[in-house]
């Protein structure tokens, strides 16, 4: 971690960046990520936006590039951290502490949203525009309007999803999300200005302001910060896994109020994309187009690079650690010849494409009471080419990696509900009738459509495969899902 000053705010103190890189890379994944305890953490933070506290209050920290734990890729995400002389106050995560000798408590370092002068920065900094840099990294924010609201006070609670880390202040919200920009412009913030420009569309919040960070070899990710997200609201993903949890220990009532939350997604995702199917006279965005044969086998031969992909990997795992899962095995031999008869039937009427959200998933929703929604995440399918990233796709490739967050939320809540092999029956079965809320909420057609929808759950399931044998992670999700469309008619 070097020097680093923002805007024209004071040197960092040494003794705060020596408190920042002590904190152990385990306590920096669990704090932010959610990582699983058997990844192998690579080095933490490479880019932290530092700046002092008014008046003299302090120093304070945005986190801004990590290294993803075992591959060391790097990936965008935030955290605000503030380093405290003795205790922090109430509310605010402690990460690391500094003791003396008689074990009294010298400093701590925190969760800054604690603490509203760090809001109040961070939304001065939002709505005026700013520049960092730092050993070639350049973060450049930009405001999309100016500041309406007063500055932020209280605590604030953090939403953590799969990939990303998203903050929501208490009240009034507040959230800053990461994306990669392609080399031909910022997609997802294409796709968030174009959803405020349509005429009754509740499916995002404000956009703020916005911020590119560009890397020494010129990579670009952008980021989006935004409001008007309902206080008290939580990802969807939480919701769902809290109530089957309790379904699962003993109140079997919480499975129907589960499912219902599962069809308000399916409502909401089929808002969101009649939204991006209409035409927008700036821009990249573009109205819905009919699919061509092309698309199809586009579609139909990354599924099966994915596929192929996983199934050589899984073979060559060590399964001295990894028990054979004969089942698995038997589905993917099988799974080669029914992606033939789902592009066979995909190619007879393969539907519209438009931009659609690429990476839709349970924890890129969140609910607030009775059952509010909104889409807080535009990041975009990362996995895809930057040409693919920008063009027209399917809208049932949200539907699948919806149905595929619906098998992992339903594994997720078996386990933490004991894991044992009566809880996964259980989840499984919610599962089948999850994903027909779900596509009920949605308005499925059906007949060649499911075809697509089929590719592309294949695609995702595999995608988790490929993690699952490459992080020793649990292969429940894609061992159910790839069974399961060994079975799938269309």
């Amino acid at each position: 971690m070097t020097e680093t000053t923002v805007g024209s705010g004071a040197p960092v103190a040494a003794e705060f960046l020596a408190a920042l890189t002590s904190v152990p890379p385990v306590a920096w994944s669990a704090w932010v990520g959610e990582y699983p305890g058997s990844a192998e953490p690579a080095l933490p933070y490479s880019l932290a936006a530092t700046f002092a506290l008014p008046p003299c209050r302090g120093l304070a920290a945005i986190c801004l590039l990590e290294t993803v734990p075992s591959s060391g890729v790097p990936t965008m995400r935030q955290a605000a951290l503030r380093l405290w002389s003795g205790l922090a106050p109430p509310g605010a995560r402690v990460l690391h502490q500094q003791l003396s000798g008689d074990g009294s408590v010298l400093s701590t370092l925190a969760s800054a949203w604690a603490d509203p002068d760090a809001c109040t920065w961070l939304r001065d900094t939002m709505s005026s525009g700013t520049s960092i840099r730092a050993d070639g990294w350049e973060w450049l924010a930009a405001p999309e309007r100016p500041a309406v609201k007063e500055a932020v006070n209280g605590g604030a609670r953090q939403i953590l999803g799969r990939r990303h880390d998203v903050v929501l202040f208490e009240p009034g919200a507040v959230a800053i999300v990461y994306g990669r920009l392609t080399h031909g412009g910022q997609p997802e913030l294409d796709l968030l200005r174009h959803l405020e420009r349509v005429p009754g569309v509740r499916v995002a919040p404000t956009l703020l302001g916005s911020a590119i960070i560009r890397g020494p070899d010129g990579q670009r990710s952008a980021s989006a910060i935004l409001e008007d997200i309902v206080p008290g609201a939580a990802t969807v993903r939480s919701v769902i896994v809290g109530r089957l949890k309790r379904a699962l220990d003993g109140d079997p009532s919480l499975q129907a109020s589960a499912l219902d939350d599962v069809r308000a997604v399916g409502m909401i995702a089929r808002e969101l994309h009649a939204a991006l199917g209409r035409p927008f006279d700036q821009g990249v965005l573009v109205g819905a187009l009919p699919a061509t044969v092309s698309d199809v086998e586009t579609w139909v031969a990354r599924v099966w690079t994915t596929l192929t992909s996983a199934t050589v990997a899984l073979k060559a795992a060590d399964h001295d650690l990894r028990p054979r899962d004969p089942a698995l095995l038997t589905a993917l031999d099988v799974l080669p010849g029914k992606l033939q008869q789902f592009a066979a039937a995909a190619e007879a009427a393969p539907g519209l494409v438009h931009r659609i959200h690429g990476n839709l998933r349970l924890d890129t929703i969140v609910m607030a009471p009775p059952r509010k929604l909104t889409v807080v995440e535009f990041d975009g399918d990362a996995f895809l080419p930057d040409q693919e990233r920008v063009a027209p796709q399917s809208p049932w490739r949200d539907v699948a990696r919806l149905l595929v967050s619906l098998a992992e939320v339903a594994a997720e809540a078996a386990r933490a509900a004991g894991g044992d092999e009566k809880a996964f029956e259980i989840a499984w079965l919610w599962e089948r009738e999850a994903r027909k809320a779900c596509l009920e909420g949605y308005g499925t057609g059906g007949g060649a459509l499911h075809a697509l929808l089929a590719m592309f759950e294949m695609e995702f399931a595999s995608r988790l495969l490929l993690d699952a044998c490459a992080t020793g992670g649990s292969t429940d999700v894609p061992s159910h899902t790839l069974q399961r469309l060994t079975r799938t008619i269309v």
